[in-house]
Order: C-alpha cells, then sequence, then structure tokens
C-alpha cells in the first residue's frame, strides 16, 4: 500500500521525537552527524546497490548518491517503516538497517540533512594550524601533531619509545628487510648522540639493499613473475623490468617520473631503452599461450588486465566493477571504464605467444636488451654482414655475365629442371632452363678466391650475430598503433569482445578532474592525468601504501578500495597532509618514507596493555607501535641472514633455490622439471627466486599470487607462516 500524507508526517515525527539512548551512543549522538563518517556508509551498504550511480539498475528513477533526493516524505517514511509491504530496503534484498543506523539517519535529518561529497574525490588540503605542535622539541614531526590531536581527543597518550635494539631491528627490516648485525646494533646502543637514529636511517636509505625492500610490494601491485601463467606457463625474461624497478628506488626517481615512464615511457620524446623497459609494469599480465585460446578474447583479456591494475594501483578504485555495466557505488560508468581502456587498447599485440625462444614466450611488442659488450659486438658483426653484401652485390653483374654464357653452352639435358605441380596428377616437370641452379653451380666451380672470402665471411657473420641475439635477453613492452593501424575501441556490452557497442574516444572518469590541456589523447596524457596537482586520488593512495608498509595497515585500511564501498581513513587531516606534503615535495618517495620513520608515531613501544587492547585492538589510534607479520619473503631472508648463508648480490636473472622434488612436474602434466641451482645461488634474497605461476615458490607462504594486482597483503595468523 502508499502510505497518504498524513501517515507519512506522522511516521517521521514519530522517529524524530524517539527518546534518546542512554551511556555510550547517547554521547556518540552528541556529536554533529557527519555525512560522510556516519550517513554514507549507511546508505551504500543498503541503497546504493538499487538507487545509486547505475543507470540502467537504478529503480523508482532515485538516485540517493547525490545531493536532493532526501526531502521525500515517502522515502523517509520507508527507510522508517516495519511494513514489508512499504520497507526500504525490502526484505528480499537481504539488507536491513539497523535501530542505531536508523537513529543516526534520524539526527541527520534533523539537522538539516547536509550532504556531503565522498572524501577521496576531494582535493586533499592542508591542515592550517599544523605548526602549532604539541611537541616543544626542535625536532618536532608534523605526523605527531595528528596523531597527538586525535589521542588526546580519545583521553590516550603516545607509548614510550622503544628501545634501541629494538628500533634498529624494526628500521632495518622496514627499510632494507635484513636485520641488523651484531655490530650495527652494538655502535647503536653505544651512540648516545641526539643524531644517533637519524645517522641509522639515512645509512639504511643509502644502502643498495633499501630498494630490494621497498620493490616487492610494487611487484605485488604490478603482478609480476617470470611465466606466462596456465598451462603452457612459458617462461619469460621480465626480471629486466623488475631490475629497473629497483634501480629507480635506489636513485630515489621522482615518483612522477616513475610513473609516467612506466605507464607511457615509450610514448616520450626519444625514448632511452631504460624508459621502454620500464613499461614492462604493464605487460607483466598472463598470456594464455594455450593451443585452444581465442587470440582476440585473450587480447582483451591483456587490457582488461591493465585497466584494473593502472586503476587499483594509482587510483585506488574498483573500476572493473564497470567492465559489465555501470559501477554498482562509486561514480564510474561503464562508458568511464572504455574509455579508460582505450588508452590500453592501441597496443601492437595478437593476444598471443609471438615469439619463442627456447624455453622463452613472449607476446609482442617486445625489445631486445643488450649489455654495452652486446651492442659493441653487434654493430661489429652488422658492419661485417653489409660490408661482404655490399662486396658481393657490386661483383653480381660482373658473375650474372659469366653465368649466361657457362648456361647457354649447356647442353638442354644438362640443364636442371624445375617441378611442376599439376592438380589432380602426379608431380610433373617443366623444360627449359633453371638459371638459379645455374649460377649457384657456376659459383661453386668456377667463382674466384675474392667471392668465396666474401661468402664465408658472410655466412660467418650471419652465424655471428645469430649466436649473440640468443644471448640477449627479450622484455615485453608497451606501444602505440599509428595511422591506418591505430584500433578503434567500442563499449563491449556485458564486457564482451564480440558485442560492439558504440564507439568510444580516449579519455578519463567523467566524475574525476579534466585532463591536463597539454596532455596528448594516448598513455602519457594519462600517465600526467594520474600526477596532475588536480588529482584528488594518486598521492593520497600511494601514501597510504607507504603508511601500510610501516605500520602494517594504512590510515585507509582498504588500500585497495578508496571509493564509497571503502573504509573512512583513520587520521583523514593526517592522510590529507601527507598526500599534499609529497605532492609539494617533488614526489620525493626517501623523503617520505624518511618523514614516517622520524615520528614519534613510529618510534613508539609496541607493548599494549589490556586496557589499551580492548579499546584499540587494531591500533586504529596509533597510541603505541605497530605489530605485525613479516612478509612471507623477508621470513626466509632474515633465516639466510642469520645463519650466515645469505648471498646479498643485487639484480640479474632468476634463480633456483632448494625445493621438494616433483612440484613442478606434477603441476605442468610433466612439462616442467624444477633443477635447483647450485652454490651460492641457493642463497639469495627471495626477491630473486624464480617465480612460476602454476607453481609459486612453496618456502614462501602466503604470498601475493601474482595472478593479478594485489595492493593489501594478507596476514597470516598460523604457525605455517613461519
Amino acid at each position: 500500500m502508499k502510505l497518504t500524507t498524513c501517515q507519512t508526517t506522522w511516521l517521521i515525527a514519530s522517529f524524530l521525537l524517539i527518546p534518546r539512548q542512554g551511556g555510550q551512543d547517547a554521547h556518540a549522538q552528541e556529536k554533529e552527524i557527519s555525512f560522510n563518517r556516519d550517513v554514507r556508509g549507511i546508505l551504500s551498504e543498503n541503497c546504493f546497490f538499487c538507487h545509486g550511480p547505475d543507470a540502467n539498475k537504478r529503480k523508482a528513477d532515485l538516485r540517493l548518491d547525490e545531493p536532493g533526493n532526501f526531502e521525500s516524505d515517502e522515502l523517509l517514511a520507508r527507510i522508517f517503516s516495519d511494513d514489508p509491504d512499504e520497507m526500504m530496503p525490502p526484505p528480499e534484498s537481504n539488507r536491513s538497517i539497523s535501530d542505531k543506523e536508523r537513529a543516526v539517519l534520524k539526527k541527520w535529518i534533523a539537522e538539516g540533512a547536509e550532504y556531503e561529497g565522498h572524501w577521496a574525490f576531494e582535493p586533499p588540503a592542508r591542515t592550517s594550524n599544523v605548526e602549532l605542535l604539541t611537541s616543544n622539541t626542535e625536532r618536532a614531526n608534523e605526523i605527531d601533531f595528528f596523531v597527538e590531536t586525535r589521542l588526546k581527543k580519545e583521553g590516550l597518550n603516545f607509548s614510550p619509545e622503544a628501545d634501541k635494539r629494538t628500533l634498529i631491528r624494526r628500521l632495518s627490516l622496514d627499510l632494507i628487510g635484513l636485520p641488523p648485525t651484531v655490530e650495527e646494533v652494538e655502535a647503536f646502543v653505544k651512540d648516545e648522540s641526539a643524531e644517533a637514529y637519524e645517522k641509522v636511517v639515512d645509512r639504511l636509505m643509502a644502502s643498495p639493499h633499501y630498494g630490494e625492500r621497498m620493490v616487492l610490494p610494487w611487484l605485488d601491485a604490478a603482478r609480476y613473475a617470470d611465466s606466462n601463467g596456465f598451462q603452457g606457463d612459458g617462461d619469460r625474461h621480465q626480471y629486466i623490468w623488475r631490475d629497473w624497478v629497483v634501480n629507480a628506488m635506489n636513485a630515489n626517481m621522482p615518483f612522477d617520473q616513475f610513473t609516467i615512464e612506466q605507464i607511457a615511457g615509450d610514448l616520450l620524446e626519444n625514448p632511452t631503452q631504460d624508459q621502454l623497459i620500464a613499461t614492462g609494469f604493464n605487460r607483466n599480465h598472463v598470456i594464455n599461450g594455450e593451443g585452444g585460446a581465442i587470440a582476440e578474447e585473450q587480447r582483451n583479456n591483456n587490457v582488461f588486465d591493465r585497466v584494473d591494475t593502472t586503476a587499483t594501483t594509482f587510483l585506488g578504485l574498483t573500476m572493473a566493477c564497470a567492465q559489465c555495466h555501470d559501477h554498482k557505488y562509486d561514480p564510474l560508468s561503464q562508458i568511464d571504464y572504455y574509455r579508460f581502456f582505450a588508452y590500453f587498447n592501441n597496443l601492437p599485440e595478437s593476444g598471443k605467444v609471438d615469439r619463442r625462444l627456447g624455453r622463452v614466450m613472449v607476446g609482442n611488442p617486445v625489445i631486445d636488451v643488450a649489455t654495452e659488450e652486446q651492442i659493441a659486438k653487434r654493430k661489429e658483426f652488422d658492419k661485417a654482414i653489409s660490408a661482404n653484401k655490399k662486396s658481393i652485390r657490386d661483383n653480381q653483374k660482373a658473375i650474372d655475365v659469366e653465368v649466361d654464357k657457362w648456361w647457354s653452352a649447356l647442353p638442354k639435358e644438362k640443364v636442371s629442371k624445375r617441378l611442376l605441380p599439376v592438380f589432380g596428377r602426379e608431380f610433373g616437370t617443366l623444360d627449359g632452363y633453371n638459371q638459379g641452379y645455374a649460377r649457384e653451380e657456376y659459383l661453386r666451380q668456377s667463382a674466384n678466391a675474392d667471392w668465396k672470402k666474401w661468402q664465408a665471411d658472410l655466412d660467418n657473420a650471419n652465424k655471428g650475430r645469430d649466436a649473440l641475439m640468443k644471448q640477449m635477453k627479450v622484455v615485453m613492452v608497451m606501444g602505440e598503433l599509428e595511422g591506418d593501424k591505430k584500433r578503434k575501441t567500442h563499449l563491449l556490452e556485458r564486457g564482451d569482445y564480440l558485442a560492439h557497442g558504440p564507439e568510444v574516444q580516449p579519455g578519463v572518469p567523467e566524475h574525476l578532474h579534466d585532463l591536463p590541456k597539454d596532455a596528448p589523447a594516448n598513455r602519457l596524457g594519462l600517465a600526467k592525468w594520474l600526477v596532475a596537482p588536480e588529482n584528488p586520488l594518486t598521492a593520497r593512495v600511494i601514501v597510504n601504501r607507504y603508511w601500510q608498509h610501516f605500520f602494517g595497515m594504512g590510515l585507509v585500511k582498504t588500500a585497495e578500495d578508496f571509493g564509497v564501498q571503502g573504509e573512512l581513513p583513520s587520521h583523514p587531516d593526517l592522510l590529507d597532509w601527507l598526500a599534499v606534503e609529497f605532492r609539494e615535495s617533488g614526489w620525493n618517495v626517501k623523503a617520505m618514507h624518511k618523514r614516517i620513520v622520524m615520528s614519534r608515531t613510529y618510534r613508539q613501544d609496541s607493548s599494549v596493555s589490556p586496557e589499551l587492547r580492548n579499546r584499540d585492538p587494531e591500533n586504529r589510534l596509533l597510541a603505541r607501535g605497530a605489530r605485525f607479520r613479516l612478509p612471507a619473503m623477508l621470513l626466509r631472508d632474515q633465516a639466510l641472514a642469520l645463519s650466515g648463508l645469505l648471498k646479498k648480490d643485487i639484480g640479474g636473472a632468476p634463480v633456483y633455490p632448494y625445493q621438494p622434488e616433483g612440484l613442478w612436474h606434477e603441476f605442468s602434466y610433466e612439462k616442467f622439471r624444477y633443477t635447483p641451482d647450485t652454490g651460492e645461488k641457493l642463497y639469495r634474497r627471495s626477491l630473486y627466486t624464480f617465480w612460476r605461476r602454476t607453481v609459486g615458490p612453496p618456502n614462501i607462504f602466503d604470498a601475493a599470487n601474482r595472478q593479478v594486482c594485489m595492493v593489501k597483503p594478507s596476514r597470516t595468523n598460523t604457525p605455517l607462516h613461519a
């Protein structure tokens, strides 16, 4: 039934007059209701599925993720109704609004139902009073201002600073991924200077092992592996890209440049080999080399993967939800998705394995990566090949004259005959002279010494070059089709590669900021948009993951989702301050890492009282130091380091440490056999262990599977982790 105006008014009035509950809930209700903090989550969980951004699924033409629709008397009555025929959400949706949530909605409406845009889509801004630090020390850290302000509001204080042995171990594991040596610990303990801690920080950040530690989360996000995946699971040489990332992090490459080179290094003016290698970020996806795979379907899957990886890594958005329909919760339409898709759809790839070099199976486009010595040697071979071909070509006319004299004097029966296919009958022969055979025979029998030398030198140069090329590594990179070869992009109905909808042009989500004015309509334009000052997401998303690295959990717990379904930041002003500082520092990664580890917040003792554990079990208020398990790779590396076995060489091809016999053989249907390395290669860091997608390293438990982008590591609570 439909409620009358009188019934509606009575229902609303009744709920507005409900007395407040006592105790803690009453205290909470004294606070002014914030739409983003208190209301949006209720509506997102219970209402947006049918009344959100997805225009095709929206019911009653009612949209609740935008302002201006909360004044409807009938809407409010339905939310507050207990009548199964009238209540919203309806019982068949398996969603329900609790009494506590209704009380929040009631108070919000009573306060004027003020709407707020989603926090993550608003530009980050510095808090004006950040300079009013509560600490009087000269080394006050802005991070501590925000954390201490929140703690005082909650009636809490910082924990004491951890002891020196704990601090140097924490720093060493977080910054280089290795435990400190006994000598390093003792030196730090004995150093009583005010700069002792900072000197350790600077030493560790200058270590070449810094890049090896910091690269691990990026490899998870970039779904890096040493094989293609699927049943074929052929090997690849993408470790060249992995080494590029390590070097970039050690060199403190500004994050905006780091982003641009990985998204569009090939589109820069006169790109270097390193800039081409950088684009391997978006070629780390799986490749289906199965015989029955449909090339165009797989090519589209590759593009889907690039869209999802880029959106998750840099924007913290679940853009994949708009692949088949408008996003149910975030302002991302299906048109937005395929406009974004168009940036990655113009790659000259076939969707299948195009190049096979022994066990290495890759898809175009690729580049050959050579050492300086190999490049010089290849130039020598190319020069020799060119010179000998020229000598042979220049003398060809004279040779042809001699050949003509020779074969014209031959009897007809001495001249070789060419085979002639006769359809429907056996093969026959075609009478007449075959000059090609004649020339070859003549040259073999009567060529002068110079020609023989040129031909021998040409053969040797070709063989040498072929052998050299087999030694070079092949890296999959990005590329762009030009002119008439440019690929058109269509909206794919329900995400089906065969169901072409309207044609779309490259573009960014309409709800976010515009492209920079000088941005070209290609991946380079997209890369510049990602790091533009107007972008509200990228800086926030990245500094949040840095925080996650050092504290085990981001200020936004859902590091993979900054959209409406994600969690609110525990310290929104701090997140915004860090984002603006990161951007205005020139995207200085090491400076941001140093700022975090120099803070009092980071240096706290991690001991926790029963009271604090009950009050804040996840340490969201940051009243103590972080406590979380080491990542999978660090457990093995720590064991190798403490035993004295660790080999600290940096970079290079993957290695094959010990693993139980037969694993590869079983999982690959007897296609691959694992042959362990010998000597020092057995004891290199886990970063360099060969990562086969069908059979991940068995001694690295519960790491990312490297099949898809992952920016939030799982935390294991089981002895098997160790």
